[in-house]
C-alpha cells in the first residue's frame, strides 16, 4: 500500500474512532452513576488504542497531520476529565466536631500491586492501568496479568516509584499521562511508549519509539532505536541505558517538533557521564521512596 493511500485510510479510521468517542462521552450524562467508572475507563482505553496507532502510524502519516490527531486526540482527553469532573466529584472537605484534641497526621509510605479481584485495574485482559497514587510504590501484580503481552497505562500519579520489570511479562506499549516527581522504571519495551504531562520526574526505558509531549524537568536513561521525539518541553536530559543489546541507541539525538532551527534545541541535553553512570548504578539497588529526593533531577 502506497504511503498516500495508507494516510488517508488512517485519516478516515481516525475519524471514525473519534466519532464513537465523542458519542461514548455523550452518552455519560445518560448513565447511572454506579456505572460511570467502567465507563470511564472503556473511553480512555479508546483514546490510548489511538494514541498507539498514531505511534505505529508515524512511518507514514504526514508530521503536520501527526499534530492535528496529536492535537484531537488531547482535546478528546480533557473533555473526558471535565465530563469525569461533573458527573463524579470529588467530596467536599468537612470539619467534625472537635471532641478530641487533633492528632499529628504521618504520611505512611505504601507498596501496592494491583488487587488481584479488582478488575478496575484491567482495562481488558491485556491493558493494565496504574492510576490516581501518590507516595507508592507501584509493581505490576503478577497474578493479574491473564497474558504474557500487555500494554500498561499510568494516569495521575504523584512521588511514586512506579516498576514495570518483570521477566516473566513482555510489554508492548507504555501510555503515561500527568506524572509528577515520580521514578518510572520501564525496563524494555517491545513497542512503543508516548507520554503526555510529565514533570520532575525520572523515566528509565528501552523501547523502539518514545514520544514525549508536554515534559518538564526529566531526566531519561533511555535505549531507543529511533530518534525520540519531544514537543512543548523543556529541561529533558537524556543520558544512554546501559542494556545488553547490539542495536544502535538514539538516545541523543532527539528530534524537538517545537524547534525548527538548525542549532541544537534549548528544550533538551545530554545528561552528564556522572549522572548516567549514577543512574544506571541506583537501578542495581532496590529501591524505596526515601531515595526520590537523590533520584529526581535538581530542581532549576
Amino acid at each position: 500500500m502506497a504511503a498516500t493511500e495508507a494516510a488517508n485510510q488512517f485519516w478516515q479510521q481516525f475519524k471514525e474512532e473519534q466519532s464513537k468517542i465523542e458519542d461514548l462521552l455523550n452518552e455519560s450524562y445518560s448513565l447511572p452513576k454506579s456505572d460511570l467508572s467502567q465507563h470511564f475507563d472503556t473511553i480512555l482505553q479508546r483514546i490510548n488504542t489511538m494514541e498507539k496507532k498514531i505511534t505505529e502510524a508515524l512511518d507514514y502519516i504526514p508530521s503536520y497531520d501527526e499534530r492535528q490527531f496529536s492535537l484531537q486526540l488531547k482535546s478528546l482527553g480533557d473533555r473526558l476529565e471535565k465530563t469525569k469532573a461533573e458527573l463524579t466529584p470529588k467530596a467536599k472537605f468537612s470539619f467534625k466536631s472537635r471532641k478530641k484534641k487533633p492528632s499529628v497526621l504521618k504520611a505512611t509510605l505504601t507498596e501496592k500491586e494491583p488487587e488481584t479481584d479488582n478488575k478496575k485495574d484491567l482495562l481488558s485482559d491485556a491493558t493494565v492501568l496504574l492510576k490516581d497514587e501518590s507516595n507508592t510504590i507501584l509493581r505490576l501484580g503478577q497474578k493479574t496479568i491473564e497474558k504474557k503481552s500487555i500494554d500498561v497505562l499510568l494516569s495521575n500519579l504523584r512521588s511514586c516509584i512506579v516498576i514495570l520489570e518483570d521477566p516473566s511479562i513482555t510489554i508492548s506499549a507504555v501510555h503515561i499521562k500527568n506524572v509528577q516527581d515520580c521514578v518510572i522504571l520501564c525496563g524494555k519495551i517491545d513497542g512503543s511508549v508516548l507520554i503526555y504531562d510529565i514533570k520532575h520526574s525520572l523515566l528509565v526505558v528501552g523501547c523502539h519509539q518514545l514520544r514525549i509531549h508536554d515534559a518538564n524537568e526529566v531526566d531519561i536513561l533511555m535505549h531507543v532505536t529511533s530518534r525520540p521525539i519531544i514537543e512543548d518541553s523543556t529541561g529533558v536530559t537524556s543520558g544512554k541505558y546501559i542494556i545488553q543489546t547490539d542495536d544502535i541507541n538514539y538516545f541523543d539525538q532527539i528530534e524537538d517538533f517545537n524547534w525548527l532551527k538548525k542549532q541544537a534545541s534549548p528544550n533538551w541535553t545530554v545528561m552528564s557521564n556522572d549522572r548516567a553512570r549514577e543512574l544506571n548504578q541506583a537501578l542495581k539497588t532496590d529501591m524505596t521512596l526515601t531515595d526520590l529526593p537523590h533520584l529526581l533531577p535538581n530542581k532549576n
